[in-house]
């Protein structure tokens, strides 16, 4: 039976992801892991490639580490897939941006990819095994966001993020070097950058936040 790590900050889609894996026999309750936010998972990540999970169910939206390393599940993936290369991921997330959706599968590469409201027992069955099996599995919605004929590529690295993030929490970009491990002028460039892809270059850093709010990047 696979060891399977479910990350997410609701407790109840824990305990049903856990229950639908027993009931269709994907895994034993002990063998099944529930996590709510980064620090969790970087307690968990502190054993040997062996002793850890095979298959990793992530969530997206998560609240930040304590330390503001960690801003969200993509950047916790990254640590994963970092760590632990044989360890398979599932993104499962409620966002449904094309943009933010695209950079998640850029970042993270994915072995299996869902949104929440494509979830039911059976797909949930279909995309773990598939993914226990080597191969990959998409959600239909997932597969359309992907693939549109006017598909815009855009990627936001983890260094951005933080940008985002540190900001929407009311950091001064005067103040952001102290947290990000960058200087001023890259910060700058990153930011005019940032704006550029989320199509605001002549917004303030309001239109900035509400617009990488609005499509799941903070």
């Amino acid at each position: 039976m696979p060891h399977i790590l479910i990350i997410d900050d609701h407790p109840i889609t824990i305990r049903g992801y856990k229950l639908i894996l027993e009931n269709q026999k994907i895994a034993l309750s002990n063998e099944v892991q529930g996590a709510t936010n980064c620090d969790q998972v970087i307690e968990i990540m502190n054993v040997p490639e062996e002793l850890f999970f095979d298959v990793v169910l992530l969530d997206i939206s998560l609240p930040a580490s304590k330390d503001k390393q960690v801003t969200s599940g993509e950047d916790l993936g990254f640590l994963i897939r970092k760590k632990y290369p044989k360890t398979k991921i599932i993104v499962h997330t409620g966002l449904n941006y094309v943009q933010r959706i695209s950079n998640i599968f850029n970042t993270l590469k994915p072995e299996g990819f869902l949104i929440k409201s494509d979830i039911s027992a059976n797909v949930l069955k279909i995309a773990v095994n598939k993914v226990l099996q080597n191969g990959t599995y998409y959600s239909e919605k997932i597969k359309d966001l992907l693939y549109p004929e006017d598909f815009e590529k855009i990627y936001i690295d983890s260094s951005n993020r933080k940008i985002l993030y540190h900001l929407s929490q009311g950091y001064r970009m005067k103040d952001l070097p102290e947290h990000i491990q960058l200087s001023m002028p890259t910060i700058e460039r990153r930011k005019k950058r940032i704006k550029a892809l989320l199509g605001v270059p002549n917004g303030n850093t309001k239109d900035l936040l509400e617009v990488a709010r609005k499509k799941g990047f903070i």
